[in-house]
């Protein structure tokens, strides 16, 4: 049972209301149950105070709960779970209340103390799990704009390569090369080493290796642009580059055969060595 501090009851028939309240106080004695008797005093409770839970019925007497879900749903009011109540079930019905918000669709019919509060309950664990996925999914998008502002400001070259060896991403960093960052994600990081044994280079700092096994101080020539100027005086540039693969999984069970595991690519940081260019 979910510990429920208020309720509020949306329904204009006295008997139901009653009806309502007695299966909700035969198992939470203890929570605060508000009764309105239109969309209106709905929406006035609602400002006034943060309800766990609503009930809500179809008919009423200035509109349908159809249409006040939908007007809630695009409203500014902190709306917690509402379970649709109503005497004339019918899968549209239904389906049109799930649609415009409702958390689940009650049938009068068939409504019992057991099936109300098991509803209720329900509702307010999966609102619970879905305010905590929000929250989760906030904090992390502010995690990644926070490291992707670091990962511009830095002078190092940050890049990242998927399984084919692509350019997946690129700081401003390459401005140094001559490059945007556009221009290089989606093409080979092939195209920008310059060396006599390009593959043995490749198999180095595209590793799928980890941790002690990573690729560390890796002597890599590239390319500057040659469509920009800096290119003729310095054709390519030496860069001391870093390199670890990265899983779908934690770097201690990347080498557990008994562990499925895939690829996702190479993430790069490369050090500008501004004695060895030619």
């Amino acid at each position: 049972m979910t510990n429920i501090k208020s309720i509020l009851i949306i329904e204009d028939d006295e008997i139901d209301r009653q009806v309502l309240r007695r299966y909700l106080e035969s198992e939470r004695k203890d929570a605060e149950i508000v009764e309105t008797h239109t969309c209106a005093e709905g929406l006035s409770a609602m400002a006034k105070k943060e309800f766990d839970c609503i009930l809500l019925d179809y008919r009423l007497p200035d509109g349908d709960g159809i249409e006040f879900l939908q007007k809630l749903m695009l409203s500014d009011v902190k709306c917690p779970p509402i379970l649709f109540l109503t005497g004339q079930g019918n899968e549209l019905l239904a389906v049109e209340s799930l649609r415009s918000g409702a958390a689940d669709y009650i049938p009068k019919d068939i409504l019992s103390a057991n099936r109300l509060n098991r509803s209720v309950d329900n509702a307010i664990r999966f609102h619970q799990l879905e305010v905590r996925a929000r929250d989760a999914e906030t904090k992390l998008a502010t995690s990644e704009e926070k490291y992707r502002t670091i990962v511009e400001k830095i002078s190092d070259l940050v890049f990242q390569l998927d399984s084919n060896q692509n350019i997946t991403f690129a700081n401003t960093a390459f401005e140094m090369l001559g490059y945007t960052a556009d221009e290089l994600v989606g093409k080979p990081i092939k195209n920008l080493i310059d060396s006599d044994d390009v593959d043995s280079l490749l198999s180095k700092m595209a590793t799928r290796n980890v941790g002690p096994l990573a690729t560390t101080d890796l002597e890599v020539r590239f390319n500057t642009n040659p469509e920009s100027s800096l290119s003729e005086e310095y054709p390519v540039m030496t860069i001391r580059v870093d390199a670890s693969g990265m899983w779908d999984v934690p770097d201690d069970m990347v080498f557990k055969d008994e562990v499925a595991k895939k690829f996702l690519g190479t993430v790069c940081v490369g050090r500008y060595t501004s004695g060895n260019n030619t």
